[in-house]
């Protein structure tokens, strides 16, 4: 018998998977990351950021010869709720009710996104390529820049892809605070620079020649006179440039970089350039329908529907002085409108031409809290459910 129920991909955002040893007892003394338990031992042991989550800054040869980050043994396991609790109640509730077919895609957020978005893809085809019927993705932020590939490649696989502050063409140089300083929430470490500094890919982020810039100049930098500079100028994939500007590990490090240190971040900006050039970067504007592994006809059939909002002012560049070398991340020098971490123009953007209808999110929500909208997930009901009113009414009845 064929099943018909609607077959859901969710594919979260940075951050959003839990990460736990493999193996070993349960409970959560093993949780690595899933705040907010894990944030409390964090804090109970001198809020150094989450414990144990660096990376190796070692890397190994593959079969191909591409060097690839040796690995530990940390695992993604589930979604993590604590940003996105009521979404992850509305999807499991219509799973459990046999409503939908939910399948959660989670990913190790540490790690290159060469390596992720493999994954991902290999975890969609293992899925997809077995059933008949048509998946609904769902994809928060950098869980679109994981998903697109597959989506460009197999758009038989997909009936709809609800893109939510979709993380995809327009790269940013965010991060560099956090390589800096780590990430903190008011008081509390919530990872440390060390951490930042064995994640290879966070700097997947980091725009590459050739790429469109959407905030208010060319590029993310800008010079004390208010000039742009231009991506001639200035080369984040250079670890030379990381150390004139004294960025990151450069800024922090007492005793001077080691050759094993500057061997892990040239890694590191490798596989980030390589990621973005292969999957963000492709032949003429990525509006193009070039930018497309088929032709636009095979697309015709995918319902796209991108939901953000731009009340945000949002970071758009950081000032840069050529004359003394240096770069203050202290703060953002400049804002465009967007979603508090996205460009407007960031998440309303579908690559190859594509068309998708554009959804507003709820008055007050942002980049983070958005997958929780009411709104967003009325959006979701009317795509798992279309043209089946009574399913749809089953369905609401449950969530009231």
């Amino acid at each position: 018998m064929v099943d018909t129920k609607p077959l859901v991909l969710f594919v979260p955002g940075l951050y959003s998977s839990t990460l736990e040893p493999a193996g070993g007892s349960l409970g959560c003394l093993r949780e690595k990351w899933n705040p907010p338990s894990s944030l409390l031992l964090s804090f109970l042991k001198a809020n150094g950021g989450h414990a144990g989550l660096k990376l190796p800054i070692t890397w190994s040869k593959n079969e191909e010869g591409i060097f690839v980050q040796d690995e530990d043994d940390i695992e993604a396991v589930d979604c993590l709720s604590f940003v996105q609790d009521k979404l992850l109640h509305f999807l499991e509730t219509l799973h459990k009710n046999d409503l939908i077919e939910l399948h959660k895609v989670v990913w190790d957020w540490r790690r290159s996104f060469e390596e992720a978005e493999s994954k991902v893809a290999s975890k969609i085809e293992s899925i997809c390529s077995k059933d008949s019927r048509k998946a609904t993705v769902l994809s928060h932020s950098t869980g679109a820049m994981l998903t697109w590939p597959t989506i460009s490649r197999n758009p038989e696989w997909f009936s709809s892809w609800v893109n939510a502050a979709g993380c995809l063409l327009e790269g940013s140089n965010l991060f560099l605070a956090d390589y800096d300083h780590g990430w903190s929430m008011s008081f509390v470490q919530m990872l440390s620079k060390e951490d930042y500094f064995s994640f290879a890919g966070l700097c997947s982020y980091f725009p590459v020649k050739g790429e469109l810039c959407g905030g208010a100049g060319e590029t993310n930098y800008i010079a004390p006179d208010g000039s742009y500079y231009s991506q001639d100028d200035f080369d984040i994939y250079d670890v030379a440039t990381w150390e004139e500007f004294k960025i990151g590990i450069f800024a922090w490090k007492k005793g001077g970089v080691t050759a094993e240190e500057r061997e892990h971040l040239k890694h590191s900006l490798a596989t980030a350039k390589r990621f973005r050039q292969t999957n963000l970067l492709k032949e003429g504007n990525p509006r193009d329908p070039k930018f497309l592994h088929k032709d636009p006809s095979a697309y015709d059939h995918l319902k796209i529907i991108c939901y953000g909002t731009d009340k945000e002012q949002t970071h758009s560049a950081y000032e840069l002085n050529m004359e003394d070398k240096s770069m203050d991340v202290s703060k953002s020098k400049v804002t465009s409108n967007g979603d508090g971490t996205l460009f407007t123009s960031n998440w309303q953007t579908v690559p190859g031409g594509l068309k998708g209808d554009i959804v507003m999110a709820e008055e007050g929500s942002n980049h983070v809290s958005l997958v929780n909208d009411k709104r967003l997930h009325d959006v979701l009901l009317d795509t798992f459910f279309d043209g089946d009113e009574l399913k749809k009414a089953s369905a609401t009845s449950l969530l009231k």
